[in-house]
């Protein structure tokens, strides 16, 4: 903190851009950003200069600081953040989805290993099942469920540091902090962080393509602008919705830091560059991973077919999770515009980047409501949040300052625990209801159990992926079928049936040896077939009720009984 109470930023902020233009060189090569420094020597002598290539500029690089100050109020958000989502992680058995990621690891791990038979998830999965079903199978193969939402939890946490690092070098300490406490408040971060699906691992990603992204503009090079655009070819191959925020970092590049005026070339440039190195990461990954790729990406992302849920439902949901959040960077985005018509010039160009953050913000509401649905929207919002998150941290570190130098530091303080409090309390009791959406599996899988063997035997369950997950070591994937999207060939005429004759005609011949109901999503066809079950002989073995929701019914075929 400087004598006047300001917070200034890290040294890194005062290097030279990546082509900036218009930097005067002060003695020694030092822009005038650096006058607060002595002069570094120069990388080359006056000779060798003549002779280098056109490029990039030389940065002189400052040694590496000790422990700064800030890092301890950020270790202080890291470790309340870990604490909310590690009591989430302990809280439920696995969720659907759960299941489905660390199931279809195993299985493309075995078919990497030995060549084992997989299902084809590249087809229906929105992320390619070769890069997080893999990582979180070996970490449950490592420690357990458990572990697998602990790396979520490490994702989640990594993301916090980013927001903390991107927000540092574009406004300074004490804002970094605000926009890491904030991030860490959100209900969805939390939820997040405590389960085990491949949303963590892209929004992490993304959020370190995003820190990039602003450290090519306050001194980084060509591993920055590199970097960005292949952190966001992993992450939209990690999760297909993350391609979403694909311009919002392009944007970033554009406008944060300096180098001249919005129409500026220079600025520009980076974005375009950083836009090509993401457009041929991508195109490689595609002509590498084919035509099922492709098919399925269109399938569940692009050409995704549109819900029922009506406009105001989806719009309030994200309110829910997010208005709060939004509320704020907002104010920041109408400060920026008040400064920037009193001062001009560069003010305007942050006016930009804080409203550029804030549409980031919208993004996954408006897509939402545009395609009719709420679906993995408590997850989708906070990818935007992140992005937001930093001009929040902005404008509550002008209102502290301001505050501190109106009245006293501690109305500064108190001002910015009345924005983050109320959002981490909301944020805790949104966290935990998320992670109570889902029955407890514990004493269904108990019962199901008893019946499950390796082998031909077949299962019709719905919502079969949790079982399967938890009985994978007496089971194979094949073995398994839900109640959706059921084929099946007669035997007798060759015909192909579908949906619920295929069920019922695969019932009267007794293929399926279990039958489990529960009338939640399938509840139409599980009416359908519940008399096929009572005329062909199945006999309910027993009804489980199962966590708050659950209520199954198991069905077992005439003569099948108990395996172990």
């Amino acid at each position: 903190m400087s004598a006047d109470g300001r917070w200034i930023r890290p040294e890194s902020t005062r290097k030279p851009v990546l082509g900036a233009a218009g930097a005067r060189p002060g003695p020694g090569g030092v822009g005038l950003g650096e006058r607060d420094r002595p002069a570094a020597p120069q990388p080359y002598p006056a000779a060798d200069r003549r002779r280098r290539r056109p490029g990039l500029p030389r940065v002189p690089h400052p040694p590496r600081p000790a422990l700064r100050a800030d890092w301890l109020p950020l270790l202080a958000v890291l470790l309340v953040q870990g604490a909310l989502s590690y009591h989430l992680i302990l809280s439920n058995t696995a969720f659907i989805d759960e299941g489905t990621y660390i199931y279809a690891g195993y299985q493309e791990i075995a078919h990497l290993r030995h060549g084992s038979p997989v299902s084809t998830y590249e087809t229906f999965f929105s992320g390619s099942p070769l890069i997080y079903p893999v990582v979180v199978a070996l970490a449950d193969f490592a420690g357990g469920l458990n572990a697998a939402r602990l790396l979520s939890l490490a994702f989640m946490l990594s993301a916090t540091v980013a927001v903390h690092l991107a927000t540092r070098r574009l406004h300074g300490s004490l804002a970094a902090f605000c926009a890491a406490a904030a991030f860490a408040a959100l209900g969805p971060t939390q939820f997040l962080g405590g389960l085990a699906t491949y949303d963590a691992m892209a929004l992490a990603i993304l959020a370190w393509a995003g820190y990039l992204a602003v450290r090519l503009t306050t001194g980084g090079g060509y591993p920055s602008l590199v970097g960005s655009g292949l952190l966001l070819a992993l992450a939209g191959a990690t999760k297909y919705a993350a391609l979403l925020w694909v311009p919002v970092v392009c944007g970033i590049a554009v406008l944060a830091g300096p180098g001249g005026s919005v129409r500026s070339w220079e600025r520009w440039r980076r974005g375009l560059l950083v836009l090509l190195t993401f457009v041929l990461a991508v195109g490689a990954a595609a002509l590498a991973a084919g035509s099922r790729y492709v098919n399925g990406f269109n399938h569940t992302t692009l050409k995704r077919a549109p819900g029922h849920d009506a406009y105001s439902y989806v719009a309030g949901e994200a309110a829910r999770w997010v208005g709060p959040l939004l509320l704020v960077a907002l104010l920041g985005v109408l400060a920026q515009l008040v400064r920037a018509r009193r001062r001009g010039g560069a003010a305007w160009t942050e006016f930009w980047l804080a409203a550029l953050l804030l549409v980031a913000g919208l993004l996954a509401p408006v897509n939402q409501i545009r395609i009719h649905t709420w679906l993995s929207l408590q997850k989708h919002v906070d990818f935007g949040a992140w992005f937001s998150c930093i001009v929040v941290g902005a404008i509550l570190a002008r209102a502290v300052l301001w505050l501190k130098g109106r009245f006293h530091v501690t109305a500064g303080i108190l001002a910015a625990v009345l924005v983050v409090g109320p959002l981490a309390w909301e944020g805790a009791a949104q966290g935990r209801e998320m992670f109570g959406e889902w029955s407890n599996s514990k004493e269904f899988v108990a019962a199901l159990e008893p019946y499950v063997v390796k082998g031909d035997d077949r299962y019709l369950v719905e919502n079969y992926n949790v079982p399967a997950y938890y009985l994978r070591e007496q089971s194979n994937w094949q073995q398994w079928h839900d109640l959706v999207a059921v084929f099946r060939r007669d035997p007798a005429t060759g015909e192909m049936q579908n949906g619920v004759p295929a069920i019922q005609a695969g019932i009267e011949a007794h293929e399926w040896k279990v039958v489990v109901l529960d009338f939640t999503q399938t509840a139409a066809i599980d009416k359908a077939i519940q008399p096929t079950l009572k005329a062909a002989g199945y006999r309910v073995a027993t009804v489980v009720t199962s966590g708050k929701h659950g209520r199954y019914t198991v069905y077992v075929a005439p003569g099948y009984d108990k395996r172990k």
